[in-house]
């Protein structure tokens, strides 16, 4: 395995479970992100070198499941792919939600309404679809799941709506912060130094390089 951490293979629930919006996914020196994001550098390092939390993004994007398929039936298209993806089969029974095709619409429904009210399904822009897209993975993995879950992102919509997501779904929503500020306290993450977190970032485009290879060389 490229990534030693795709060794594992359940999730261990006694940890924080995190999904990151992929706009957090950061590609740059962490010394040039913004101070919003300063929390995402620990959280990384607690997960990929001390395996002290579980984190993780969208493995399906909205473009993958809404190819060659009806708008009508989206939603359930999207929890049959979901299904799939090697996170929710590592997920002990009973912690993800198994939906119908009645009930993922409905879910599907409510995040859109939430997020986008009075848009419909046929006016969403792509980047909006993507945002339904993201909360709904989060919601049927772990979010409404599980009370040490939270959806990580830097979106203001997702914030300007988090009291209604709570509420409707059971999800949290936080910045990378304030989830630093929080879980590092409750479960005794370790605070990296300068150096450990550069090896990190550095591991992780070098293991993106090996990926891009293996790729273009159709391995």
């Amino acid at each position: 395995m490229i990534l030693p951490v795709l060794e594992r293979e359940k999730v261990n629930l006694d940890l924080p479970i995190f999904t990151l919006d992929v706009n957090l996914v950061a590609l740059r020196e962490p010394s040039e992100w913004p101070s919003e994001m300063r929390g995402l550098a620990p959280l990384e390092w607690n997960y990929f070198e001390a395996g002290a939390i579980e984190l993780c993004v969208t493995p399906v994007t909205a473009f993958e499941i809404t190819k060659g398929q009806s708008l009508q039936a989206l939603p359930y298209t999207a929890y049959q792919r979901l299904k799939k993806t090697e996170f929710l089969k590592a997920r002990p029974p009973g912690t993800t939600l198994a939906l119908s095709e009645h009930q993922s619409n409905i879910l599907w429904g409510g995040i859109r309404d939430i997020l986008w009210p009075g848009i419909a399904e046929d006016q969403l822009t792509v980047t909006q679809r993507a945002d339904v897209t993201q909360l709904y993975f989060h919601s049927i993995s772990s979010g409404s799941t599980c009370s040490n879950s939270a959806y990580l992102t830097r979106d203001q919509n997702y914030f300007k709506k988090r009291r209604d997501i709570a509420t409707e779904l059971g999800v949290t929503i936080l910045n990378t912060n304030e989830a630093w500020e929080e879980y590092s306290h409750r479960y005794s993450l370790y605070q990296p130094t300068v150096q450990e977190i550069a090896y990190v970032h550095h591991q992780q485009q070098y293991y993106l390089q090996q990926l891009s290879t293996r790729s273009s060389a159709g391995l």
